[in-house]
């Protein structure tokens, strides 16, 4: 637990993901897509891959508006305060950081096998302070790469 006396290393609000910039085309393309598997599912008789790519399309078109929610990130001496949930520095086996176009995105992987591992966007902060503090406390793996289907979705901008 942390105390008011403890020192804040580093304090920053950033979205819980990038709201990509998606292009008419990029509409067009992923709706011909899901209209696509929705019909080849209604030919073939697979009815629940239509009925899962028409919820999916239907669940974009609700949720493509709303702005990310902002997540409060603060970096002490004896851990990570995460949207207020706190942790110790050896809750965490080691970090890295993704580079990708226009956004830089803090990864930290947890030994414990039921808690998430956290992915976390720098937003304004410098992420080399970053990496400086948190290489202070664990291991920074820099040849660590995202999962494939971490890939994809980043790729796909969804």
């Amino acid at each position: 637990m942390h105390t008011n006396t403890e020192t804040i290393l580093l304090e920053w609000q950033a979205p819980a993901m990038v709201a990509h910039e998606r292009s008419e085309k990029w509409y067009v393309v992923m709706g011909l897509f899901c209209l696509s598997m929705i019909v080849y599912g209604i030919l073939s008789g697979a009815w629940s891959l239509s009925i899962s790519f028409a919820m999916l399309a239907g669940l974009f078109v609700l949720i493509r508006n709303q702005a990310p929610s902002i997540h409060h990130v603060v970096l002490r001496e004896t851990g990570i305060e995460f949207d207020g949930r706190v942790s110790i520095w050896s809750d965490w086996k080691h970090f890295w950081i993704l580079r990708a176009e226009g956004y830089h995105e803090l990864h930290i992987e947890s030994k414990k096998y039921m808690v998430p591992d956290l992915v976390i966007q720098t937003g304004t902060i410098d992420p080399y302070r970053v990496r400086d503090v948190l290489g202070q406390y664990i291991p920074q793996i820099d040849t660590k790469k995202e999962k494939i289907l971490d890939a994809i979705i980043r790729f796909c901008k969804l």
